[in-house]
């Protein structure tokens, strides 16, 4: 055939299948891979089917191409731990155990005799099995592209969508962590017709009940008493940080969006990932979304906004200056707990994960039976100093990285469960599958911060988000590093004082960037060092970040300037704002 199209052709996008059973749908990797898809989380118990009806164009002999990967193959390719059935009729082969790399698999030829069918994806494992995107093609000769941006075209032809629908706001911030939420519902209070986008349906970012990362940082200084009451309102009534005590409900994910819906001139962008940026002569014009679930795009255009995103995606896409340390980044985590079944709860051998029978890692037990000490590893086993990544680009192998986290954990669990004989009664109780960062893009803007500024106590004159400072960079912890990480460390340490004049206030012109006109940045993505970056990065600190950007936002609106045009013409005014 000389063409494809969706008269003989169907993409199936997994994300978008009626019921996705256990399987969780995963957005943190679109960047690398094109797609959203689907992950088999079930900590070493099979999940539940996803599935859903797809209509095909005609009948016939069509070529079946899956998208997917054998996520351990970067280490132990004589495994795939995450190995799934794609059912359809009679159709039933097994994927996920071919290359490392996101790729499509061939899966042969299936006859489809009626109009629609139903599709399932079963789980084999529970040991992280996905699936992207599922190929039918009448074209036998046919081959997949696997540039995710060719993905992308290839996706949009089959599944046939019109033009984009376009919306204008005043001001749009992508990120509703803490950092997003107070930049847009400042924003919004204060006037602006204000967009806030967000590639999951669950708000918070690190502070949700999906990664579970508490609180920290201050929020009263007495120079700028109204800044820090919009950051109060998220606090939480439970702070538990270890252990079965870090529930989902701790983080209060439904009063966040409460909040953010109740708020007037805010518009809700959820499940929405950010997919391109229109910029030109370093200023945005509109961004391009695309719609985790049905794959639809959205346009947004704003003369305003706001990259809250943590890894600097806005302002990557639209040509920001920006600095990343390569080597030697803070780790990204996925937190894991233990809990008591209280009967014998049995752990499949895991020969894919990092072998960990004969190493030595924080809380193993090795046959003690002493009480505090099984408490202690009840409470702090996949605590947060299991992390990695910090040799690895923290963008293009963040997936990787992530994987690290479940193969150190798996193989722990194997270690303590099989080898040692503990906690028999114990399972793996929760373990996040969607990464907690700490450092990956740093916006540069008029200023970056170092940290000799806060060593030195130095004043700026736009010196507004109040940090007591603790100095926070965590490091690979040396103590456990040895051959069995394969090169990949997995634990880590704070190295930490608080030897500093306090309290030390950021400056304004951390907070847009230098060459991309109309963006502002908050957040982790901030202006400023490595070293910096472990004083600044607290999530109460990032909360008056996006404060003071909410009002800067209203400022330029009002008088139709930029962000540095606030700072140049209207600075006492912002200052006002925030008293």
């Amino acid at each position: 055939m000389s063409e494809i199209t969706n008269k003989n052709s169907v993409f199936v996008l997994c994300s978008s299948l009626e019921n996705h059973g256990g399987w969780v749908l995963d957005t943190q990797f679109i960047v690398n891979m094109g797609l959203p898809y689907l992950l088999a989380h079930g900590l070493g118990n099979p999940v539940n089917d996803a599935c859903g009806k797809v209509k095909f164009p005609q009948s016939g002999s069509y070529r079946v191409w899956v998208y997917t990967k054998n996520w351990s193959a970067y280490w132990k390719p004589e495994y795939a731990p995450g190995k799934f059935q794609v059912i359809c009729g009679d159709y039933c082969r097994e994927f996920g155990d071919g290359e490392p790399d996101w790729h499509w698999q061939d899966g042969g030829v299936i006859n489809i005799d009626s109009s629609e069918q139903k599709i399932i994806l079963r789980d084999l494992t529970g040991f992280e099995g996905r699936c992207g995107a599922i190929l039918f093609t009448l074209d036998n000769d046919f081959v997949p592209p696997i540039d995710p941006d060719e993905i992308n075209m290839l996706r949009k032809k089959l599944c046939g969508y019109n033009e984009a629908k376009e919306y204008e706001y005043d001001f749009v911030v992508v990120g509703a962590g803490i950092t997003g939420m107070c930049a847009a519902i400042e924003a919004a209070n204060r006037g602006l017709k204000t967009a806030l986008v967000n590639d999951r349906f669950v708000a918070g970012g690190n502070n949700s009940s999906e990664i579970r990362v508490w609180l920290t940082g201050d929020t009263k200084f007495d120079e700028f008493p109204a800044i820090g009451r919009l950051t109060d309102k998220f606090e939480q009534k439970v702070r538990d940080i270890s252990g079965t005590a870090n529930k989902p409900e701790n983080y209060e994910d439904g009063k966040k969006m409460e909040i953010l819906k109740s708020t007037e001139n805010l518009s809700l962008y959820f499940g929405e990932y950010l997919v391109a940026s229109d910029t030109a002569d370093g200023v945005i014009k509109s961004i391009e979304l695309m719609n985790v679930i049905s794959g639809e795009p959205t346009v947004l255009k704003s003369e305003l906004f706001c990259d809250c995103t943590g890894d600097g995606t806005l302002g990557y896409m639209s040509g920001a200056e920006y600095e990343m340390t390569a080597e030697g980044h803070m780790e990204q985590s996925n937190f894991w707990y233990v809990e008591d079944t209280g009967a014998p709860s049995e752990f499949p051998s895991c020969p894919w994960a990092i072998d960990l029978k004969e190493a030595n890692f924080p809380h193993r037990l090795r046959g003690s039976k002493d009480e505090k000490l099984i408490k202690n590893a009840e409470r702090n086993l996949g605590c947060w100093f299991w992390g990695s990544g910090f040799e690895h680009d923290p963008i293009k192998k963040a997936e990787y990285s992530r994987d690290v986290n479940f193969r150190a954990m798996y193989g722990a669990w194997d270690a303590i469960k099989n080898t040692d004989g503990d906690l028999p009664n114990h399972r793996i109780g929760f373990c996040s599958y969607i990464t907690g960062k700490r450092e990956s893009r740093r916006l540069l803007g008029d200023v970056i911060l170092n940290e000799s500024d806060a060593r030195l106590g130095r004043r700026f004159p736009d010196g507004l988000i109040g940090v007591n400072i603790t100095f926070d960079v965590h490091v690979i912890n040396n103590a456990y590093y040895g051959a069995y990480h394969e090169g990949d460390a997995f634990i880590t340490k704070c190295w930490w004082h608080n030897d500093f004049p306090n309290p030390f206030f950021i400056p304004y012109r951390c907070l847009y960037s230098k060459n991309v006109k109309n963006m502002f940045m908050a957040g982790r993505c901030l202006s400023v060092t490595h070293e910096g970056l472990g004083m600044f990065r607290l999530m109460r600190t990032c909360g008056l970040m996006g404060e003071v950007v909410g009002r800067a936002a209203a400022l330029a609106n009002k008088y139709g300037t930029q962000p540095r045009g606030v700072y140049e013409s209207y600075l006492d005014e912002l200052i006002s704002l925030c008293k």
